[in-house]
């Protein structure tokens, strides 16, 4: 284990920095798990006590933002005609529809 100082900026818990990400604390934590958001861990190796600073705050939000559309998606692309359907249905009354018949048991 590396003892590193701890930096000059002010630190977040769980909860206050899930609140500034706008997502829960069960999320924060899932991306803490999979290795998506970097921590300072502040507690001992048994017992984490995670702290998030604003620089690791806003590298997860740059690192995670998502375009409107894709690039590769054109805007014009054609809509679907609107009309006749190639599809033929029927409606049936309610009163039309048979009852499934009971199954009988075979004698032995």
């Amino acid at each position: 284990m590396i003892n590193r100082p701890l930096p000059k900026e002010p630190m977040f818990t769980a909860v206050e920095a899930a609140a500034k990400l706008g997502i829960s604390v069960k999320t924060l934590m899932r991306h803490v798990r999979d290795s998506r958001i970097r921590y300072i861990n502040v507690g001992t190796q048994k017992r984490k006590s995670y702290r998030f600073t604003d620089y690791i705050m806003e590298q997860f939000i740059n690192k995670n933002k998502h375009r409107e559309t894709p690039a590769w998606q054109s805007s014009n692309t054609p809509k679907a005609p609107i009309g006749k359907s190639s599809s033929v249905s029927t409606v049936i009354p309610f009163e039309a529809l048979q009852k499934p018949k009971a199954k009988r048991k075979q004698r032995q």
